[in-house]
């Protein structure tokens, strides 16, 4: 779902051999992954974000404005209500606990 919603920031030329845009924009996607793989490492990479739905699976920042009044819990380090996603418009934002072994 993250990824289509990129792909429509993209400005690629849709190509005749494709059957749509679409495929002509995920045929750009499998090209620009093939280069990404042939990268060298990139020690500076991160997840950003604090947050992720449970729906789309996007990683964002936490917004402890939403939903003021909802308790935490200690245990898992999430809001017992989830809050609104703006990727997917879905109730499925919860707070995440970070995994050790950051550096991968």
């Amino acid at each position: 779902f993250s990824l289509i919603t990129a792909m429509r920031s993209w400005n690629v030329l849709a190509t005749s051999v494709a059957c749509c845009r679409f495929h002509s924009y995920v045929k750009e996607l499998r090209v620009s992954a093939k280069r990404l793989e042939k990268r060298s490492c990139l020690q500076s990479f991160r997840l950003i974000g604090e947050a992720q739905c449970r729906r789309c699976g996007i990683l964002i920042e936490w917004d402890p404005n939403e939903g003021e009044n909802e308790g935490e819990s200690e245990s898992e380090g999430e809001s017992e209500e989830p809050h609104y996603c703006s990727l997917c418009s879905g109730r499925y934002i919860r707070r995440i606990v970070r995994r050790s072994k950051e550096s991968l």
